[in-house]
């Protein structure tokens, strides 16, 4: 295997079950990410008519900080585009299987735990909240208080499917290793072996 292929090595493999799991959270985040030009605009409409016509509502300045709550779902998407902030000087003189150590041993011990905690807290905050009819002290205030609380759990469950799909692909590509090139599929593989068997996407440029 050479230097380039190395470099660029778990970019051209697939995995059937890590491409299921990232199309979930690429296809939920970036469809909620139209969310973020709605609040500019709200946004804009509260200023103007703030400042320029003093006759702001309090109901719309709720409305943009329920918006805001979609931007929590940018990390689950970050986790799966390895867009998400490292010590990137240390991280990049490591070796590519030292990387994924590291990748998997975050993911197990720092990602996951804090996700599982913080999900179990937030699922009785929202049921509270939904019990109660929980709203706004706000008399022109938004009703239903606990429809955006709601946000943080399931942006929880977006994060854990990121990362259970990392760790899948670390954790396959550190078993496999340089194998994945003549590691081909054969009919006698059960299913649950093809979704996790590593292929090569571009063979010939490889």
């Amino acid at each position: 295997m050479s230097d380039n292929t190395k470099n660029h090595y778990s970019d051209d493999v697939h995995i059937p079950i890590v491409s299921f799991l990232t199309s979930i959270v690429t296809t939920i985040t970036t469809k909620t990410a139209w969310f973020n030009v709605l609040v500019m605009l709200i946004i804009l409409v509260q200023v103007t008519l703030r400042y320029g016509f003093h006759a702001g509502e309090a109901w719309v300045d709720e409305l943009i900080w329920h918006f805001y709550a979609f931007f929590m779902f940018g990390l689950s998407y970050a986790i799966t585009t390895d867009a998400h902030i490292r010590v990137d000087i240390a991280h990049m003189k490591f070796t590519k299987k030292k990387q994924q150590i590291i990748e998997v041993l975050g993911i197990l011990f720092l990602i996951m735990p804090f996700t599982i905690i913080i999900f179990d807290h937030s699922v009785g905050w929202v049921h509270h909240s939904f019990v109660v009819n929980e709203f706004s002290e706000n008399t022109t205030g938004l009703p239903y208080r606990w429809i955006v609380k709601s946000l943080l759990p399931i942006s929880l469950i977006l994060i854990f499917i990121a990362s259970l799909s990392e760790l899948i692909k670390n954790t396959v590509l550190l078993i496999h290793g340089e194998n994945t090139i003549n590691n081909q599929s054969s009919d006698n593989d059960s299913t649950i072996a093809r979704l996790f068997r590593p292929v090569i996407k571009n063979p010939k440029e490889i």
